[in-house]
Formats: structure tokens, C-alpha cells, sequence
């Protein structure tokens, strides 16, 4: 690969030198002279190559990262592994009924649908009634839209994704909850990522190279939601690389595995979304490591606004005073004074330390979160506010310290 290629998090295959066939990930990217002329090196992590089968941190040139699988092209239409060189990789059949106890991992509790409140939208209908009808309108291939919810962190994006999983799964008369599988978005995720990869296991002391699939074919063929959190945050190249699924393609070619083709040659794999497939992403806009999404992108979900809500609020935060507090400082961020987002879970941690700690450690708690440079401007909102004042009189006996 060249230099300019290369990014932090990257993982790739070397492919020549004393590291030949182990897998690194770039810790630098930025190349750094070797001492030899017109010889520059990155520095990356080698998985196994240290003692006792770790991570052995080197710098290697750009060349000998190759990001094509060391896989040779012999399979059968019948057999459930590819051969390679140094062994046999091992690939499990698909997984495709959402309801595979294997898939427990990615499930929530149900639980979550007791604990959440619902928020009302205009016109009176809630959030959940909203989303399953969406749900059931499936366009002509039978696919659920995407969604984009759209807000400020902290405001109870990601426990909806689960109560969703929950009900969805109610009302298509299963016995648990759909799978949600998790992307987290990031500068550094790459296709192997989402789509999967090869990778080396010792198995009994053997070094094994098996198939790791990536969420997204997982999703795809088991059904389930697909949840692209904080998507904004992921680089174009990557965010449009699953436009195939997103479109009314609804599928994704893999060109990561080989497939036989039915001819005596080979093919990339395709998968094509089971039908309970349903994607949905959460944008934090204007964040530190966002970005404006690509028009390809955002019109490819149906959007709708997920911001805090003050009757939420009102039941999950007792103190009217903290709740007060909250919205002066929200109000504070709007006018550029202070950069920290105020989530509803920081207030409700808020309240909970005045209770359990007293007033003035809570607040000392709550306002170590800022930036150094922005605690006397919220020391300064909570002095005006008479918030001190104010907690104290709503929780009049402080917590005595116990030794």
C-alpha cells in the first residue's frame, strides 16, 4: 500500500519481511525516515508477534501492508472453508433465524421497555406508535425504511433502538427481542469492520485462520436491527460502502470472500438483506469528530428531530431546581459560552449525588465534567441562578460524611 493510503486503525496483511503472514494495524500512519535513503517506515501493531503471543508494536514500510486476504481460490460449492497456505480458513455457516440462541449477546432486556418513558411528537402520536407503523410501511421489495434519528447526545436515542427491539419482535410473535447489532461510528472503522475479515486464532496450540464476519453481513442474513450509531462520525468512504444495503438493492457484494460461481470459477459473495432487517442510525450533529453527511447518504433515511424532552425530564429528574439548572446551562451552549453538551442522564446523576452525597459534592461532581477552561463560567450560572441556595432548600439535610 502506499503511504497516503494508510489511516489510524487500518489492519492489514504483510506480506513480506520478517512479519510475512501476521495482520498489523496502523498506530501512525505518519512516516517517519529510517535511515535509509528514500526509505520511510509506519509505526504498527503486530498481533502475535511478541511473547507469549502478543502484540508486538514496530515500524514496517507501506509496501509490505497488503489489505487483500492471503486467500488462494480452492473451495467447493459444498464445503464450508477455503484453503490457504498456512492452514484452512474455517467459516460457520450463516446464521439466520434472529432467534439463534448464539445471537443472545446482541440482544437487550427486556426490561428497557418498562424503565422507558415515552415522548409524545406532533399530533399527539408517541415515539414507539410511530416507529413500528413505520416499520410496517414496507416499500415494494418489502423492506422497512431507514431511519435517522437525529440529537443532542445523552437524550435517550439508544435505550429507544433497544425498547424498539423489544416491541418489534412482540409484535411479530417471537419469544425475545431482536438482535441489535451495534456499529459505532468512528474515523478509524474500516470495511473489514463492517463487512468481516480473515483473522489468526490458536486453536490447541495451532494457529487457525478463521472467517470473522462483520455486523453488517450478520444483520443482513439473520434479520434483527441494524444500528449505525453516531453515523456522522464515520469517513465518506466507509459510509457509502454500504449504500447497496440502504437503497432498494438492499444488499452488499463482499469481495472479501470467494464464492463459486456454479462455472468452475469464483465470485464475490452477495448477500441480500433478510426481510426483518431493519436499519436505523442516530446523528449527533456538530460534535468534535462529526461531519456533514453526504447528500448520497442522508437521503437514503427517513430523518426525525430527537432532542431532550422536558416531560421526560420532568419524570426522571424529581429536582425541579437541577432541571432548571440543566436548561440555563443548554441555553448557555446554544450562545457558544460553554462547548458541553448537557444530557439528561448527567442531570439525573446529578440528582441522584445530591441525595445520596449532599449538595456540595454533587455539585463539585457535576462541574468537575466541563473543560477547565468553562467551570467558572458554569460556577458563575449556578452563583446567579441561586441554584446552591435553591438544592439546599429541596434536600435541606446533607449526607454527614462517615469516616
Amino acid at each position: 500500500m502506499k503511504a497516503s493510503e494508510l489511516s489510524t486503525g487500518i489492519r492489514a496483511f504483510i506480506n513480506s519481511g520478517p512479519f510475512e503472514g501476521f495482520y498489523a494495524s496502523v498506530i501512525d500512519p505518519t512516516v517517519m525516515p529510517d535511515g535509509h535513503e528514500h526509505q520511510r517506515k509506519v509505526e504498527v501493531s503486530i498481533e502475535g508477534a511478541g511473547s507469549n503471543g502478543s502484540n508486538f508494536d514496530t515500524y514496517i514500510l507501506p509496501r509490505q501492508l497488503d489489505m487483500r486476504a492471503p486467500v488462494a481460490t480452492v473451495a467447493t460449492p459444498d464445503a464450508d472453508f477455503t484453503v490457504i497456505e498456512r492452514g484452512e480458513i474455517k467459516q460457520a455457516v450463516s446464521i439466520t433465524d434472529p432467534m439463534d440462541a448464539s445471537l443472545d449477546q446482541f440482544r437487550p432486556n427486556e426490561r428497557v421497555v418498562d424503565e422507558y418513558i415515552s415522548r409524545v411528537l406532533p399530533g399527539g402520536i408517541t415515539d414507539v406508535d410511530f416507529m413500528l407503523r413505520m416499520r410496517e410501511q414496507r416499500d415494494a421489495d418489502g423492506y422497512s425504511p431507514n431511519v435517522a434519528m437525529v440529537g443532542e447526545t445523552q437524550s435517550g436515542k439508544t435505550m429507544f433502538v433497544q425498547v424498539l427491539a423489544v416491541l418489534s419482535a412482540r409484535a411479530d410473535g417471537l419469544p425475545k427481542p431482536y438482535p441489535v447489532f451495534t456499529i459505532n461510528g468512528s474515523m478509524g472503522i474500516t470495511n473489514y469492520e463492517l463487512f468481516g475479515q480473515p483473522s489468526a486464532v490458536i486453536v490447541d496450540g495451532v494457529e487457525t485462520i478463521v472467517w470473522m464476519n462483520g455486523l453488517v453481513p450478520l444483520a443482513l442474513n439473520c434479520g434483527g436491527i441494524l444500528y449505525l450509531d453516531e453515523w456522522n462520525a464515520v469517513p465518506p468512504a466507509q459510509a457509502t460502502s454500504i449504500h447497496p444495503v440502504l437503497d432498494d438493492r438492499r444488499q452488499f457484494t463482499n469481495y472479501q470472500r470467494a464464492v463459486p460461481d456454479g462455472h468452475g470459477g469464483y465470485r464475490p459473495e452477495i448477500i441480500k438483506a433478510h426481510p426483518k432487517t431493519w436499519v436505523i442510525s442516530t446523528i449527533n450533529p456538530g460534535y468534535k469528530g462529526t461531519q456533514t453527511m453526504a447528500e448520497a447518504s442522508t437521503n437514503r433515511f427517513r430523518w426525525f428531530e430527537w432532542d431532550y424532552a422536558s416531560a421526560v425530564e420532568d419524570k426522571l429528574i424529581p429536582s425541579a431546581t437541577v432541571r432548571a439548572l440543566g436548561k440555563a446551562l443548554r441555553e448557555a451552549r446554544a450562545k457558544r459560552s460553554i462547548t458541553l453538551p448537557i444530557g439528561t442522564s448527567a442531570l439525573r446523576r446529578l440528582n441522584e449525588d445530591c441525595v445520596t452525597f449532599g449538595v456540595e459534592p454533587a455539585l463539585w461532581s457535576f462541574t468537575s465534567m466541563f473543560p477547565p477552561s468553562e467551570r467558572e463560567k458554569v460556577s458563575v450560572i449556578i452563583e446567579d441562578r441561586g441554584i446552591l441556595d435553591l438544592l439546599h432548600a429541596e434536600y435541606p439535610s446533607d449526607v454527614t460524611p462517615s469516616l
